[in-house]
């Protein structure tokens, strides 16, 4: 089996495991929105949730309009643009991310990608970033 159909593999059932785990998101588009804001080194826009993710502004409109619903999120309006807004976890959901983030590292050790070196998980980076460049040129 190739490389790709086996990251697709391990992708997809940790999608199938993220359902049926979450009591809070039955959604796995949301805990990956959430889990990014909340580790990511800057403030983000839909638009930067939309390149990340690949997905369409109408997919990542949606899902976010699901969070703020929810009150896991809230948009303030970004101070150098007034068109845009960044994207801030409430309370509620910081609460949620220690969930979101057990039961992800219950998934990494369960299948063994914790026991993955640091040296191969530098390569897979490297060729998702390549992967994400490829495409965006």
């Amino acid at each position: 089996m190739s490389l790709i159909l086996l990251m697709y593999n391990i992708s997809q059932n940790g999608i199938k495991f993220a359902r049926l785990k979450s009591k809070e998101l039955t959604n796995i588009r949301e805990c990956y929105y959430l889990l990014k804001i909340y580790y990511s080194e800057r403030e983000l826009s839909q638009e930067d949730l939309c390149d990340i993710f690949c997905q369409s502004k109408g997919t990542v409109a949606k899902t976010l309009r699901k969070l703020e619903d929810k009150g896991y999120i809230e948009r303030i309006i970004n101070k150098d643009n007034r068109r845009k807004y960044i994207l801030k976890l409430t309370k509620k959901g910081d609460e949620l991310i220690p969930v979101l983030k057990r039961e992800a590292d219950h998934w990494h050790n369960a299948v063994g990608l914790a026991e993955v070196s640091e040296e191969t998980m530098d390569v897979i980076r490297a060729v998702a970033r390549k992967s994400y460049n490829l495409v965006n040129e």
